[in-house]
């Protein structure tokens, strides 16, 4: 493709999208239910069923949580999307936590989490 003017290419290809593309970061907020407690984890996995974190904290078996997750636009723009979740295991300073409603056909979760569920379909896309 020659270009004719001075537009680099990534210009054009952002002229394409229509709607600004958004990358999910690894790092999580865990605000524990019943509580006031807000904890930072990093993402280990993801799927459409739960997540599992690197949490120095330690959450009881079955204790809700709402689960924060950060994505970050090419411009620096920050977007959260939030799933309640509980947790369902925990080996040292790793916890998996089950969302409440997996983000599958006809959950409510898929309009809560547009962007995570974009992420998981493009992942599984490419598998």
């Amino acid at each position: 493709m020659e270009l004719t003017s001075n537009k680099t290419l990534e210009t054009i290809v952002r002229e394409r999208r229509l709607m600004p593309r958004f990358h999910l970061l690894t790092r999580v907020d865990i605000a524990v239910a019943g509580g006031g407690d807000l904890y930072w984890g990093s993402m280990l996995n993801l799927s459409r069923t739960g997540v599992a974190v690197v949490l120095r904290h330690h959450l009881k078996p079955k204790q809700r949580a709402t689960v924060r997750f950060h994505f970050q636009s090419l411009d620096g723009r920050e977007v959260t999307e939030e799933l309640i979740a509980k947790a369902n295991w925990q080996c040292g300073d790793n916890t998996g936590l089950e969302f409440e409603s997996p983000l599958t056909a006809g959950s409510p979760a898929l309009q809560k989490a547009r962007f995570l569920v974009t992420h998981l379909e493009a992942k599984e896309a490419s598998h």
